[in-house]
């Protein structure tokens, strides 16, 4: 008998694709640039056994997405865990398509850099190259670089080009530091309209644009938050001054709106609040059993926001699992790479998506199974994840570089 292992997303996609239902799942209640590169080379083995893979036969992620804008072309949900670029260790050319036998659907590539990760652009150009696939994943590239943005303009048809595809369903800004915000937030703006690069709502992706969405990463709690408070129409940031283009005609309007506020009625007072729509479609953040200072300082602001989380390093660098357990835990082994995913997934609502980034098609497909063995589409209890909590409690170090990013 075969095991089952799947990944969570839902509104039309911006050529409106199907609406479909997700399943529940949740429970109430970059490394440094500096990162040294071990670059293997991918076997012929690995190539071929992509290949032999039926998905009726190998483990499904199956918890998914629920946020409106994490759908497939096609109108798939997106799965809740998703396959990320790893510059650390030269993944294989089937990995991603291994990944897809699998049930993924999100695939996240930080960069076209073919010396870190060439390999594995092979394997997601093979995906996108199939225009029936293409339609059911979700792809999601970037770029450190978005000052300059005819460089931005270049990377992304770089992007396409690549892999094989017509458009990008989610771009990011990716590793924006306190200080840069403003700059991100302009250079989605101008995305939006002047570059013309982002899908119109209503329009169909690699014709009216060929982005379909578009979003930040950062791993400053503090920067994620300012990103959030951005405002579409220019204007501005929740709780600082507006921007000077907003004239005094809106000033009055919005003071009439105050006005006529019923300090009774909650949810007239928040609609007279009168915000815009964040200017970010999504969100990449770090959360893992160790960092999870997010659910106070971001979680929150981004579900009244509706922008839903993508979480990287849910496994602390691969550091998690790793033997002996720290002292003072009695409760067992260290928690393996599905434990680490289904916690991030389960331990707070505003993450939609989780990437893994699988160094070889046996650690995937061993994440896979071990993931199926615990229950295919059920949740991390509460039990479960308050014991995980306590995990990272003890390995977090509040000294070390890189862990306090505040």
């Amino acid at each position: 008998m075969t095991s089952t292992c799947v990944v969570r997303a839902s509104a039309p996609g911006r050529d409106q694709p199907r609406m479909m239902s997700p399943r529940p799942r949740k429970v109430p209640g970059p490394k440094p640039l500096s990162a040294l590169l071990s670059l293997l080379s991918a076997s012929k083995d690995d190539a071929q056994k992509a290949e032999a893979l039926d998905p009726a036969t190998v483990a499904q992620v199956r918890i998914f997405a629920s946020s409106p804008i994490l759908r497939t072309v096609n109108g798939d949900n997106v799965r809740a865990t998703g396959l990320g670029g790893n510059r650390n260790v030269r993944q294989p050319k089937a990995l991603a398509p291994t990944a897809r036998a699998h049930g993924v659907n999100y695939f996240f590539a930080y960069s076209m850099r073919d010396d870190q990760i060439g390999d594995y652009l092979d394997g997601l150009a093979e995906l996108c190259s199939n225009p029936k696939t293409r339609k059911k994943i979700f792809v999601a590239v970037g770029t450190e670089d978005f000052t300059d943005r005819e460089a931005l303009t270049a990377h992304v048809e770089h992007c396409l080009s690549r892999l094989s595809t017509s458009y990008i369903d989610a771009f990011f800004l990716e590793y924006v530091q306190r200080g840069q915000e403003t700059e991100a937030v302009e250079t989605i703006r101008w995305m939006r309209k002047e570059g013309g690069l982002v899908v119109g709502v209503g329009g169909r992706a690699g014709v009216d644009g060929v982005i379909r969405y578009v979003g930040c990463s950062t791993h400053d709690r503090c920067a994620g938050n300012r990103l959030l408070r951005s405002q579409r129409n220019r204007r501005g940031f929740i709780g600082e001054e507006p921007c000077e283009e907003e004239g005094e005609e809106e000033e009055e309007e919005k003071k009439e709106k105050k006005d006529k506020k019923d300090d009774g009625d909650e949810k007239t007072a928040k609609k007279d609040l009168d915000f815009e729509p964040c200017e970010l479609d999504l969100l990449m953040a770090r959360y893992n059993m160790a960092h999870v200072k997010s659910e106070r300082t971001l979680f929150p602001l981004a579900m009244a926001r509706d922008v839903p989380v993508v979480a990287f390093t849910t496994t602390r660098w691969n550091s998690l699992q790793r033997e002996p357990a720290p002292e003072g835990w009695t409760e067992g082994a260290p928690p393996t790479t599905a434990e680490c995913t289904r916690w991030a997934l389960a331990a707070n609502e505003a993450v939609e998506v989780v990437l893994n980034s699988a160094p070889t098609t046996e650690t995937l497909g061993a994440w896979c199974e071990d993931w199926a063995a615990r229950g295919d589409g059920v949740a991390m209890g509460a039990d479960e994840v308050a014991k995980w909590r306590r995990y990272g409690e003890l390995v977090y170090e509040e000294d070390a570089p890189f862990e306090t990013y505040t």
